[in-house]
């Protein structure tokens, strides 16, 4: 594969990626981009990554400029990309990243499959169910080769370290190295369906050349509390999470989504790594970065 991959303008260089880095701001006017990349690359297979987050700063997270920019990358982009192909009459594939977030978490957990009905208690979520709508009218009626993959939790060694699940396996390995000494978490009896981004990226493959395009969840079909997280990154650490992290609120059953990924597993999908495995890597990861 030649792999093309498109970089924010304010995006810190990385030296880590293995693949040509073309710099692009998607909340441009996709009129100034999209046939224009399309025509540079002609690609095989597209996948449509990019998202814009809601804000963790407070003071953003009504803003109606933060909320433009999530109309302009989670849903114009993908959509400009989309017409791109159909203009140029082109066989390429597509694939949209879509998000749990499209639905609410229930307690019992709520089981997702394709067939759930969209959900969203967050304006991320109602942009990313607004993009998956749109491509697979796109595809059912004028032919496009478009699928939306609904993701769960995807962790790798690449997470940021805003993300619980980096925060707990760097935290785990500084307190091994005697740089730090407690971490604290807001909820320990939170659960979330995780998988590895490997095996998010190989079902996402899957999809992009299935002969017949379709919508898929991509996620473990199992529940792992942060607690669980916790134990199983302190103890690659050498260490017994009890005696170092904190919850800030008390233990009870907590709402949650747990994917259901039997269409993709028909495919021929199948997971490769377990939550251990995932957790264990990414602690290696992370104490071989300490050891530098």
């Amino acid at each position: 594969y030649r792999v093309v991959g498109v970089a924010r303008p304010d995006s810190p260089p990385r030296n880590d990626v293995a693949c040509e880095v073309i710099t692009l701001d998607l909340a441009r006017p996709p009129e100034r981009w999209a046939n224009e990349l399309l025509a540079r690359i002609s690609p095989d297979e597209i996948y449509c990554l990019a998202a814009c987050h809601r804000s963790s700063d407070p003071s953003l997270r009504d803003n109606p400029d933060q909320q433009q920019r999530m109309v302009d990358v989670n849903l114009t982009a993908p959509l400009a990309l989309a017409h791109a192909i159909l203009a140029a009459r082109s066989t390429t594939s597509i694939v949209l990243a879509a998000s749990s977030q499209m639905y609410t978490p229930a307690d019992p957990a709520h089981r997702v499959d394709e067939q759930t009905p969209f959900a969203p208690s967050t304006f991320y979520g109602v942009m990313k169910a607004s993009a998956v709508s749109a491509i697979r009218w796109l595809r059912e009626q004028q032919g496009l080769r478009g699928s939306s993959a609904i993701l769960f939790n995807h962790e790798s060694p690449r997470r940021a370290p805003e993300f619980v699940s980096r925060r707990i396996t760097r935290a785990a390995t500084r307190i091994a190295a005697g740089l730090d000494r407690d971490l604290e978490v807001l909820d320990l009896a939170s659960r979330v369906d995780f998988s590895s981004a490997i095996d998010v990226v190989a079902g996402m493959h899957v999809m992009a050349t299935s002969t017949t395009p379709v919508d898929c969840v991509i996620a473990s079909g199992e529940l792992h509390s942060i607690e669980d997280l916790c134990r199983v990154a302190f103890s690659a650490a050498g260490l017994d999470y009890r005696e170092h992290v904190r919850s800030t609120r008390p233990a009870g059953p907590r709402p949650a989504l747990v994917g259901d990924a039997s269409r993709l597993e028909s495919l021929g999908w199948k997971r490769t790594r377990s939550f251990e495995q995932w957790v264990q890597e990414m602690v290696a990861a992370d104490i071989a970065t300490i050891s530098r």
